[in-house]
């Protein structure tokens, strides 16, 4: 058994993928531990069609030639995002952010075949240099910031020294809490710039708040390039950070009022005359505060969406429901919220089947429209100009 074993995990290997990844499906969420861990910085983002552009951090796994290759990604449906340990979509994740990921094989023929680990003019001759070797690993589950990364592990940073000719600060991960730590671990010599930011408390600090055995998180740009990478926010207090959290989550809040709440519809009971009781189940990112504007028996507008969460035309198209249930899920899978809810739907749409996304907005929440580029219909005005074209 340990052979065979051995041989799966070397073929795998040689084929550029991992024994605990698999294609992620558009219509189902994954297994736990089934994506690939891939950090990297954001270069690039299409916010509205869910896209961007990471330049992978660089590392022993690959050959050094390959290093800083794009590596273009497409959020899951049900993928989210975490900023300063809220939820959060692309347009709020600025560019040169740090982002720790968990990505999933996309689909066959959907992405570039592994480069060669050859000499760096074999591989310039015989090899398309414009991807990065991880090109397959192309939809997203999760992207964190630093901050999120560390707080959601339950860690912490020490500063043991900081030199300010040199602009260097030196901090020591401390582990809270029992999951097997990912990232950056021990001791790490960080960047600092006259572009760091400080935050102390409820305002913004200086450099000069800056204590040695002060215990802190971060965000960081070009990580890897030059060391682990520069400092571009530094939060010295819990109090500090706490904000962050509580100002990222508000904005979030107003994303989902605005654009509805994403779920996947699970299942559908027709009844006379077109109507039909709705079985959905939240994405991650749906939260205690969102849920309490969804009381049983209140009614709301239910939007049918494209896999990339993007509607034709919500300002018209959208259907009532009416709340009948609220259930909780003790095992969550991957990209869930843990929250189902049966909705009864007097007009059914075409779009509102099993394996669909849709989006919930409650009955007190705006009933604007969209801007123009975020709509489909009557025809997308928005390139999808960070689109993979298929290997050939």
């Amino acid at each position: 058994m340990i052979r065979r074993q051995s041989v799966l995990y070397a073929l795998l290997g040689l084929c550029g993928l991992s024994a605990y990844t698999e294609e992620a499906k558009l219509n189902q969420f994954p297994k736990p531990k089934t994506y690939k861990y891939i950090p990297g910085e954001l270069t690039m983002v299409d916010h509205v069609n869910r896209m961007g552009i990471l330049r992978p951090d660089r590392s022993d796994e690959h050959n050094k030639y390959h290093w800083d290759l794009p590596h273009h990604f497409t959020m899951l449906p049900y993928g989210s995002i975490k900023f300063h340990g809220a939820p959060a979509t692309l347009r709020d994740i600025p560019l040169g952010t740090h982002l720790h990921g968990r990505l999933h094989i996309g689909p066959k023929g959907g992405y570039r075949v592994p480069l060669l680990n050859s000499g760096y003019f074999q591989q310039v001759k015989n090899q398309p240099n414009r991807f990065s070797p991880d090109s397959q690993y192309s939809h997203v589950l999760l992207l964190e910031d630093d901050f999120s990364f560390y707080r959601r592990q339950g860690s912490t940073w020490t500063i043991l020294s900081i030199d300010t000719e040199k602009l260097k600060l030196v901090a020591e991960r401390t582990q809270w809490g029992s999951e097997k730590p990912e990232g950056l671990t021990g001791k790490q010599s960080f960047d600092l710039t006259a572009a760091t930011r400080v935050w102390n408390g409820k305002a913004a600090g200086t450099q000069a708040d800056l204590k040695v055995k002060q215990v802190i998180l971060f965000n960081l740009t070009w990580a890897t390039i030059y060391g682990p990478g520069r400092l571009t926010d530094i939060w010295i207090d819990e109090e500090s950070r706490t904000k962050a959290t509580k100002q990222q989550r508000a904005t979030h809040h107003q994303f989902l009022r605005d654009h509805g709440v994403p779920a996947l519809v699970e299942s559908v009971e027709h009844l006379e005359k077109g109507a039909g009781n709705v079985l959905v189940q939240f994405y991650a990112g749906f939260d205690e505060q969102t849920l309490a504007d969804f009381k049983l028996k209140t009614s709301g507008r239910l939007i049918v969406l494209e896999s990339n969460l993007r509607s034709h035309d919500q300002g018209n198209d959208a259907k009532p429901f009416r709340v009948d249930e609220i259930i909780r899920i003790q095992k969550a899978d991957p990209g869930s919220s843990g929250i189902q809810a049966e909705i009864y739907v007097p007009e059914l749409l075409e779009g509102i089947r099993p394996g669909r996304s849709v989006r919930l907005k409650a009955s007190t929440w705006p009933r604007g429209d969209l801007p123009r580029e975020e709509r489909i219909s009557p025809f997308d005005i928005r390139p999808r100009f960070l689109e993979v074209a298929p290997a050939k």
